[in-house]
Formats: C-alpha cells, structure tokens, sequence
C-alpha cells in the first residue's frame, strides 16, 4: 500500500500544564491539604511508566496504524511509545511470548501474521475466535489476549453502505482476498445472515482455508472458494447486491479488482482500499447507480476499537482522522467518517 510519512507529533504535555488545567481545585488553593494532593499529583504523573506498543509485522514501508495510534496516544497524554518489529513467520512465536514481561501493552498485529497470532494468545475475543485472526494483542498481567477490531471496522464499513434496515439487507455476497481482512469480512456477513458468500483468491488454496475455518459457523448457508477467473467472477457477480474488496487491489492508481462490464445495477461495493478517496471499482459501481465506500471509515472505527482496547478510553477521532489525513496526504474534510 502506498503511504506516505506526513505525521508530525504534537509537544507534550509538562507535570506543569496538568496541573494548571487541574479543575477540582482553584490554582491558588495553599492550604496543606492542597498542596498535599497537587504534589501527589504530579509525583503520580513523573513515575507513570512508560508502556512498550511494537508493532508486529514482515516488512513495512509506512504504516498507517503506526501514525493514527501514535497521535492518538499523543492526544490523550498516554505514556505509549509505539516500536517496530520486523519478523518472519518463524521469528513470529518468540515475539508474542516476548510480550508477557513487564512494560508491554500488548502489539498491534500486521500482514501476514494475523492468522497465527490468533494461535498464540492466551485467550481470543468472540471476534477473533470467529475469524480465526487478531491484529491487537493485549497484555493482562502475564497473559496474552488477541483482538480484531478489523471486524469492527468492516461492520462500520458496512452499515454506512447497506440500507439502515438490517433485514432489508441483501443476503449474497462477493468477496475479494483471502487474508486477515477478508476474514474479518467474512465473519461480519455470517454474524449478518448472508446466505450466500463467495471467496475469490488468487491462490484458490488460501480461500479453501478461509471457508474450511468458516465450515462450522456456516453451517445453513453456502460459502463458497472460487478460482479467480474471469468466468467465475462473471457468474457469481451476476447473483449479489454486495461486492467487497480486501484483496489489495486497487491500491495503485488505475487498478479495479473487476472488469467493468461484470457490476451489476444497484450494488453495494465495499472497496477496503485506505489511500484514494474513489477507485476505479467505486466509479464503475456509482455509473450503475450502486452506492460505495473506501476503507478509510472502516479503518477507523477499527482505530477506534484498538485504542479503546489498549487504554480503557474513547478514542480521540479527530486527531486519528488528522493524522490519517496527514499520512496519505489528503484534506482532513476529505477522510470518510462513518456518520459523516
């Protein structure tokens, strides 16, 4: 994905400003008791320690995780310091065991490590149980819990496209990828009552992996790997109302994951791409009347959730969607926010 570096940190926050922006108090309050908790306060804020947030991944260029939670952290004063580790598959169960010491948050999780995070940790959310993936690890004493807020960015994603009805939702789907997002994709439409789903992937033996961990939970519906065709996308794109695509095409300008002449009238198309505002496939769904996304509200709702995640806290959006904004080099009012 091409990104580009473009966040630049705010100043921090001094002992010194917390304690004149203290409410419960007026400033000139010098009563023992006064000073008392004004020292306590900002002995509290100087020992706070610093916690250890790498983030996990094969090989990285920019990343806009990285910069959305760093100006989150920032945002908020939370002593969070964001790190990169680059590693292999093999290299992969050392790093999540490094994260029992003390000083780690947890991790925040990249391609192509998903999948086999969600073996690693201690204990899974539902989300990630059902996707078989985790992008976020968080760290409870010396246990390991795994997370994936990519699913709530794709259940984000879809309720901003889809009629506000859910049961006027329609019920056949295309799917586009076979990796920890396309999962996730996968999981939110079974969780929707999809009764149809077919599985597109290059390498037709990853999507029989994505349908063989959905086997159980699909029970009563049909989920389908599909060879990646142009016959068989032809067929399966006659059937459905939503097209979703987590393959990573669409990425470079010019690109569309589907030939023009395949959409349909009226389609939903979920295209996962974070850095155009349009692609190529949005502009062939609008010219037939169809109603799209980009990725960019979906990644933030999934921001969202891991910043909640690893603080306890609502999340600061509008200084994520500046620093995403600032990371792919776009106008803020320009950066889709589920609501807008």
């Amino acid at each position: 994905m091409a990104e580009r570096e473009g966040f630049e940190p705010s100043e921090e926050e001094t002992p010194f400003n917390g304690l004149a922006n203290r409410r419960t108090r007026p400033l000139c309050d010098l009563s023992a008791s006064g000073a008392d908790d004004s020292i306590k306060a900002l002995h509290a804020r100087q020992i706070q320690p610093v916690q250890r947030l790498p983030v996990i991944g094969q090989s990285f260029a920019h990343f806009a995780v990285e910069t959305v939670q760093r100006a989150a952290f920032e945002a908020s004063a939370m002593p969070i310091v964001i790190e990169r580790w680059e590693r292999r598959p093999h290299q992969l169960p050392d790093a999540i065991e490094a994260l029992r010491e003390d000083g780690f948050a947890g991790a925040l999780i990249a391609a192509p490590h998903k999948e086999r995070t969600a073996s690693l940790a201690d204990q899974l959310s539902d989300d990630a149980r059902m996707s078989g993936a985790a992008n976020v690890v968080v760290r409870h004493g010396a246990r390991l819990r795994g997370h994936n807020t990519d699913v709530d960015g794709v259940r984000a994603g879809l309720t901003a496209i889809l009629p506000k009805i859910e049961s006027k939702w329609p019920r056949q789907a295309v799917v586009l990828g076979a990796g920890g997002g396309a999962r996730a994709v996968v999981a939110v439409l079974i969780g929707s009552g999809f009764q149809r789903i077919a599985v597109f992937n290059r390498h037709l033996h990853k999507a029989e992996a994505v349908v063989a961990h959905f086997a159980r939970a699909a029970r009563g519906l049909e989920l389908r790997a599909v060879p990646w065709h142009e016959t068989f996308l032809e067929v399966e794109l006659g059937r459905p109302k939503l097209l979703v695509n987590a393959s990573g095409i669409g990425v470079e300008e010019g690109t569309s994951a589907v030939p023009t002449e395949m959409l349909g009238p009226g389609v939903f198309v979920l295209d996962l791409v974070l850095n155009h505002a349009s692609t190529p496939l949005m502009v062939d769904a609008q010219a037939r009347g169809g109603t799209v996304a980009n990725g960019q509200a979906s990644f933030l709702a999934a921001s969202a959730g891991t910043f909640q995640l690893l603080t306890g806290q609502d999340s600061p959006l509008e200084a994520m969607r500046g620093a995403l904004a600032a990371e792919l080099g776009l106008p803020e009012e320009g950066i889709a926010v589920v609501g807008d």
